[in-house]
């Protein structure tokens, strides 16, 4: 078993040493449910993208 203040060291030595940017990453590849909203996001934000372009498309070859 670990020691809780062995732990402890463990801990404050990786938050010392790692950057946001790997800590993000990190979140990503081992914790992509905290990122689902996001992805949702992204989506629904392509997806409306996508739908006023063929609006546009439609309007310009109607006119």
């Amino acid at each position: 078993m670990l020691d809780p203040k062995e732990f402890g060291e463990i801990l404050s030595k990786h938050f010392a040493e790692v950057t946001p940017e790997q800590f993000v990453e990190n979140l990503k590849k081992y914790c992509p449910e905290f990122f689902e909203d996001d992805i949702v996001d992204s989506e629904t934000s392509e997806l409306e993208a996508n739908e006023s372009k063929d609006e546009l498309q439609e309007k310009t070859a109607t006119a």
